[in-house]
């Protein structure tokens, strides 16, 4: 099925972006759409403590592989309408990247704005947390990034999804968004009780090598699941470019469960908010350093990121501290192509769980590609 879903995907841009194309011969000044794409694969070898090394590919190594179709035009005024859709898939097998079966699942949006006044999103998005924390990233290697700890800066979308972004004045932009209903792509969009419902504000503020972010998100799971819990996220960090070296820091305090939907959930609850001791009242407080420093042609980066739970498994034990680490180097060959190598360090932390009763480790080493068209 998802073989056939990409493939469809294809035709449609195969039929659609010469149609865009005659559009823009009658107005080559107010209309613009462009496809584009990304593939990244790697080779990687990974050890984690009681179950072994295992080696083999490993796509979207430095970022995910992805492809879609974006576009603008220029209404009176300075209204403007835009759209974007976007897959996110597997390189190394060329299926989509989750089990939806969506024709577009990471975004699907159609917005309208005007210079002065904004930008109104409608459709399948990022959260606005997720939007503005993303940018605090040095290097997203695969599933040890930001997004590890930071996990409403993780890769996630909502469906059924309102934003607002505002105009940049001063640096300074404001981002609102709701959700009627999160993840379930097969409902209206309709709010009812048992819809997960999401709340998102973010302020970014952008001065020349400056950036600073301040978000905030509160997941409303519906009555159904994982009792109506009410996961929120608070983040907040900057980053700043000295030429020499690019330096990023930032906080998180996450409450009762993941907002994104992202983590695991290995209590049974029938959504990955994470374990019942984090929803039921639990908290985890992440810290994030990262640099990224020039080196001949290319980049070092460097990212730590400790991850402190509040609660006591079952047994009685304290979930311990976690701690996500890496070191990378970035080689471009050109504008569009890049090669690279990366190694992660886990501790006390799974990439498929998150936070480990067992106290397990995780290590991971990749050489991978990058090319974008």
């Amino acid at each position: 099925m998802k073989q056939y879903v990409l493939s469809a995907a294809l035709a449609s841009a195969a039929l659609f972006y010469p149609a865009m194309g005659h559009a823009d011969d009658e107005d080559p000044a107010g209309t613009h759409v462009t496809l584009y794409g990304l593939i990244d694969l790697a080779v990687a070898s990974q050890h984690t403590s009681g179950q072994g090394t295992h080696n083999g590919m490993l796509t979207g190594g430095q970022t995910d592989s992805l492809w879609g179709m974006r576009g603008r035009e220029d209404l009176d005024a300075g209204w403007h309408a835009s759209f974007q859709l976007e897959t996110g898939f597997n390189a190394g097998n060329g299926l989509v990247e989750d089990d939806s079966n969506r024709l577009f699942n990471y975004n699907a949006w159609v917005g309208l704005g005007q210079d002065a006044i904004g930008e109104v999103r409608l459709g399948r998005q990022s959260t606005i947390g997720r939007q503005f924390g993303n940018q605090l990233e040095q290097a997203g290697w695969k599933d040890m990034g930001l997004g590890a700890t930071f996990k409403a800066s993780d890769n996630f979308q909502f469906d059924n999804t309102v934003n607002y972004l505002s105009p940049a004045f001063g640096g300074l932009q404001l981002g609102l968004g709701y959700s009627f209903n999160a993840d379930d792509s097969s409902a209206s969009g309709f709010r009812t009780a048992n819809n997960n419902r999401a709340y998102s504000v973010g302020l970014r503020y952008e001065q020349g090598p400056l950036l600073a972010i301040a978000t905030w998100d509160q997941m409303r799971l519906g009555a159904v699941q994982a009792g109506g819990a009410r996961p929120r996220a608070l983040q907040l960090g900057m980053a700043y470019d000295f030429e020499v070296v690019k330096i990023a820091v930032a906080w998180s305090r996450q409450q009762d469960g993941y907002v994104g939907l992202d983590g695991a959930d290995p209590d049974g609850f029938g959504v990955d908010v994470g374990p019942a001791a984090f929803v039921h009242g639990g908290r985890v407080d992440a810290w994030f350093v990262g640099a990224t420093v020039p080196v001949g042609a290319g980049s070092v980066v460097v990212q730590w990121s400790p991850a402190k739970p509040s609660w006591s498994w079952q047994d009685g034990s304290r979930a311990r501290t976690a701690q996500v680490g890496t070191l990378g180097y970035i080689y471009p060959l050109s504008k569009r192509t890049s090669v690279y190598t990366f190694a992660g360090y886990a501790r006390n932390y799974t990439l498929d769980n998150q936070f480990d009763p067992d106290n397990s480790h995780t290590t991971r080493v990749a050489m991978g590609i990058t090319h974008q068209f």
